[in-house]
């Protein structure tokens, strides 16, 4: 369709010292309907939007569907035609005037180039945003209307689809219009083609501006969230390191006088008050080594020490000690812990301290939030490859499917009014959690209102690395 492309030097009147051309081409921007103008050689030399979309969509051989050449001579010497199209009686009025109307209203950048990278359409969204109106823009290229350096890249797109025939994908690129102002846009080119030869490219734009924006935002608003996160975690180690120095000389002090190592307190209250202290610092001591732990695992910065661990013995231990520890610093009657009958050795390679750190997590909470009367269960399995499975369920309180959203979340507690009754800040679980998943393990539970909890530890048989 090279034949009706039209040239450089015929798409702009008022740039033409040929006055014939610059009547004819008004006449043809005036037209409603498809009109062009052909030399004697078959070029075409002018030709409206209409004429160019009527012969890319019925191009049939050498000439348009419809098409009717009319010779004349605009001066007495040259012999051209008039070429116009002929709409058949029955047909539907000309799709042309609609998307004519489409692509002007939508707020989208469309054109239309020829096989030089000059401009047969331009819709008015894009013209208005380069300071020109759509017929000014025809014949004119990029180069013309945004620079050198935007013209030179993409001519160089547009040549690259006219030659391979292809559609770009979508691709994001940037540029000022005539009010300065640089936008971001998500623009993509298809070829268009009849008869088997491509005769131009169409470039469709969508201004993504404010989304671009909206996601630097979002960038910013992150990075300022880690830097909080990163500097809250740096404090509280900061923080657990100066306290657990004087308290550790509190504790040290207080057993001291609980034992009555350098001889006898006097009145019997003393020995009390010694034990109250002991009991409080070590609970305290207990408190500042997780939120330092805790801060570690937040920060990135908390690692294992792996060896072989043989998981039953650990868990007698964890039930055990725990229990008798939530006694001590309750001073009340503890649920009774039972550990499911297991025959035979269960042994993974994890870091021992921090795996009863984990479990003993969970056997707390388990105590805390269940009634004396009440019983707390720990079972395990194996897993597939080596890896094994322990589950710690109690029938206390339990939580509601609300709580349940927030209960790994650190700093929280299920219930507020019960919960300042029992020791802890709310981040047992979290920071158990982030334990299992150092181990390359996963931690869930699972509760219900009034019937207790069942948390589920799944462990492989070595971290990964």
């Amino acid at each position: 369709m090279a034949d009706i492309v039209p040239t450089a030097r015929t798409q702009i009147a008022a740039a033409s010292p040929d006055p014939a051309l610059a009547s004819v081409r008004a006449l043809v921007a005036a037209a409603s309907g498809p009109l062009a103008v052909f030399d004697a050689a078959g070029e075409c030399l002018v030709a409206n939007a209409a004429f160019v979309a009527h012969a890319a969509r019925h191009r049939e051989g050498g000439a348009t569907s419809g098409e009717v050449r009319t010779p004349f001579t605009p001066d007495g010497t040259r012999s051209w035609k008039l070429a116009s199209v002929v709409e058949p009686a029955t047909a539907a009025p000309r799709g042309f005037d609609f998307i004519d109307v489409v692509a002007n209203a939508l707020p989208i950048m469309f054109n239309a180039k020829d096989t030089r990278s000059r401009y047969l359409f331009m819709n008015r969204y894009q013209a208005e945003l380069y300071g020109i109106t759509p017929r000014e823009a025809v014949g004119r290229t990029a180069a013309d209307l945004l620079g050198p350096e935007y013209g030179g890249y993409t001519s160089a797109i547009d040549a690259d689809v006219l030659n391979g025939g292809r559609a770009t994908p979508f691709y994001e690129e940037a540029y000022a219009g005539v009010d300065g102002r640089v936008r971001q846009w998500l623009t993509s080119k298809v070829p268009l083609v009849a008869g088997g030869t491509v005769w131009g490219v169409a470039t469709v734009a969508v201004d993504i501006t404010e989304r671009k924006e909206l996601e630097q935002r979002l960038r910013e608003a992150k990075e300022q969230a880690e830097s909080g996160s990163r500097a809250k975690s740096r404090f509280l180690a900061s923080m657990s390191h100066e306290l657990r120095t004087p308290l550790n000389a509190v504790i040290g002090f207080a057993e001291i006088m609980k034992e009555e190592a350098l001889g006898p307190l006097g009145a019997p209250e003393y020995n009390e008050y010694a034990t109250l202290i002991l009991r409080s610092g070590l609970s305290l001591l207990d408190l500042i080594t997780n939120l330092l732990d805790f801060a570690r695992a937040d920060a990135g910065s908390l690692t294992l020490s792996i060896g072989d661990v043989e998981v039953m013995r650990l868990l007698r231990s964890v039930a055990a000690g725990t229990r008798e520890e939530v006694a001590a610093a309750t001073a009340k009657a503890q649920p009774s812990v039972e550990i499911e009958p297991y025959a035979g050795l269960i042994g993974i390679r994890a870091d021992e301290h921090r795996l009863r750190q984990l479990l003993r997590a969970l056997v707390s909470n388990a105590l805390k939030f269940t009634a004396p009367e009440g019983q707390v269960r720990i079972g395990v399995r194996t897993q597939p490859g080596g890896g094994v499975q322990v589950t710690v369920a109690d029938n206390g309180v339990g939580m509601s499917p609300d709580e349940l959203e927030h209960a790994f979340e650190p700093f929280w507690q299920a219930d507020s009014r019960s919960a300042r009754a029992r020791d802890g800040a709310g981040i047992g679980l979290k920071l158990a959690r982030q334990l299992a998943v150092l181990h390359g393990g996963m931690l869930t539970l699972e509760s219900a209102k009034g019937q207790g909890t069942r948390a589920t530890l799944t462990l492989p048989h070595a971290p990964p690395g």
